[in-house]
């Protein structure tokens, strides 16, 4: 009877442990977890951090590839954030630069960000271009296509890439 109890109590410990090392693991050291990448961040203080930055980027329309999130992330939704990442980083390095794009990551089901659920006719997990124009959302896309071309890398980036350049080419 105490060897039962003794078992017993070791494997509470265990399952309380394994418990607490998830959600440690999960929730801490994201930059993401603010609701932006540490790259937007970055393109965000370039833009206001001078009085001309501010000017020139009132003029400017802005452009931002978002992807929006949950709480609970699998293999694919990463793979899908790290896939749009790249294909806005590498594709368009000028336009990160001089702050005319930025990347997001927004997770939806922190408080405050349910509006993008609606705003943007969210169903899944999504990748969405959005266009404004000073200060104001001039045009958005969400692009489903990111869930068939996951398993295609190259695929994936052209696709994110060519909606994206559609939108930068609109401003010219």
């Amino acid at each position: 009877m105490k060897t039962k109890a003794i078992v017993t109590t070791v494997l509470l410990t265990f399952v309380a442990a394994s418990v607490i090392y998830l959600v440690v693991k999960e929730t801490g050291g994201r930059p993401a977890a603010s609701g932006q990448s540490a790259s937007a961040s970055v393109h965000q203080s370039r833009e206001t951090g001078t009085p001309e930055a501010a000017e020139t980027a009132k003029a400017i329309p802005k452009f931002v590839a978002y992807y929006f999130h949950g709480n609970m992330r699998c293999v694919t939704c990463r793979t899908i954030e790290a896939y749009t990442q790249e294909a806005v980083e590498t594709g368009f390095p000028e336009a990160l630069k001089d702050g005319r794009l930025q990347f997001r990551v927004v997770n939806i089901e922190k408080p405050g960000n349910e509006h993008f659920v609606q705003d943007y006719q969210l169903a899944t997990r999504s990748v969405v271009l959005v266009q404004f124009a000073n200060g104001k959302q001039e045009q958005w896309k969400n692009l489903p296509r990111v869930w068939e071309l996951v398993r295609d890398k190259e695929a994936f980036l052209k696709y994110v890439q060519d909606e994206m350049r559609s939108y930068l080419e609109a401003e010219d």
